[in-house]
């Protein structure tokens, strides 16, 4: 009989089909990432808000008595709608950090940091949904940027010029003259650029080594095809060559002197205005035209690196509030909301130090011009990664 049951087949038990379910520690930490992210979104809306409605009630404050005239009201409420955006800009920086340091602060004040804590939940686990909320404000901040702060702080400054007097240095990016460099040995002085053309100009013809051998100066000077210019009101003074004694060889007046040239109207055309008030697209065309033009470039270069690392030193920014906080709650140092607007307040002016004294070294060559793109960022990389490290 052994034998017998020996021989008898081994059924298995039949496998029961097993659905596949998210971990709970991914729900659970996908739910922590959506709170803390709206958390922040709203902790920043509410910093931000407050911060540039302080800012321009002193700035209106500090202002009042210059406003005079017809309906100024209506003029000043123009100004400080686009300063508002122009602010708003500036100020993103420093809302990121002072919103990220109160976030921190207020999960320290109810225990949720030390709970985190003991669970092993790490730090750089907890800034990974305020890294995410803040890449996509900085691309905003990039678009907001090209679509509406360049044109608000032109037309800001065009209000507060000429309705409201104040010149500052207006006139030195807008100027009504500016030397040019042409082909073939060729200098243009223009004037102010009116219905197409300039009024005046002076055209200078110099040879090798560096001799003037033909001047035109005209009330206007106008394009009149392709190649090909003119002169209104024009006087020709021909200059005697190296050869010949010195002086004046000839000198005719003309009412319209037609001329041959090989630049065209829109290679001599300069925008006016300062470099900030400029998109990146005419950053970049001014840069070339000016440089072929042998315009100063410098400052519009320092202008576009400047453009393109704002919106980036705003992602290491707010990790750097985010890890001061953590930082003093990982040392059980309990930190009140004041507190952590003040330690945010310091970051950002930390910050607009580095800027400020980066973009004059920049300025006056003393640093390479990508340092005063590349300095705010490393900088707050640095705060970030020291933070979060001993965090």
């Amino acid at each position: 009989m052994s034998e017998a049951r020996a021989e008898l087949p081994i059924r298995e038990p039949p496998r029961l089909p097993v659905r596949r379910r998210a971990p709970g520690g991914a729900r659970v930490f996908g739910q922590l990432d959506r709170l803390l992210s709206l958390k922040f979104l709203q902790l920043f809306g509410g910093t931000l808000g407050g911060v540039v409605i302080l800012f321009l009630t002193v700035d209106f404050a500090d202002r009042a008595g210059s406003f005079w005239g017809r309906a100024w009201g209506k003029a000043a409420l123009e100004l400080y709608w686009n300063k508002a955006a122009v602010v708003a800009y500036q100020l993103a920086p420093a809302a990121l950090i002072i919103a990220a340091a109160l976030l921190a602060t207020l999960l320290a004040r109810r225990g949720e940091l030390t709970a985190f804590f003991a669970l092993g939940v790490r730090p750089w686990r907890l800034a990974a949904p305020i890294a995410a909320v803040t890449i996509v404000l900085a691309s905003l901040l990039f678009l907001l940027g090209e679509r509406v702060v360049v044109h608000a702080d032109a037309r800001a400054e065009e209000i507060q010029v000429k309705r409201f007097n104040r010149w500052g240095d207006w006139a030195t990016y807008h100027a009504g003259a500016s030397w040019l460099r042409g082909e073939q040995g060729r200098i243009y002085h223009l004037g102010p650029n009116r219905n197409g053309g300039w009024e005046p100009a002076t055209v200078l013809e110099i040879a090798t080594p560096f001799r003037l051998i033909r001047r035109i100066d005209a009330r206007r000077l106008e394009p009149a095809g392709p190649g090909r210019w003119r002169f209104l009101d024009a006087v020709e003074t021909r200059y005697a060559l190296s050869n010949e004694p010195g002086g004046i060889v000839a000198e005719v007046r003309s009412p319209a002197l037609v001329e041959s040239f090989p630049e065209s109207a829109a290679e001599l055309e300069l925008r006016s205005g300062r470099p900030r008030q400029l998109s990146w697209k005419q950053l970049r065309e001014q840069i070339v035209r000016r440089d072929r033009l042998g315009q100063p470039v410098r400052e519009w270069q320092l202008a576009l690196w400047e453009r393109a690392a704002y919106p980036v030193t705003a992602v290491p920014a707010a990790l750097a509030g985010l890890g001061l906080i953590l930082w003093r709650a990982r040392r059980r140092r309990r930190l009140p909301l004041a507190g952590a607007v003040a330690l945010g307040i310091g970051l950002s002016m930390a910050l607009w130090a580095v800027s400020v004294i980066v973009h004059a070294a920049s300025l006056s060559g003393g640093l390479p011009i990508w340092a005063a793109g590349l300095g705010p960022p490393l900088f707050g990389c640095a705060v970030a990664g020291f933070t979060f490290w001993r965090a």
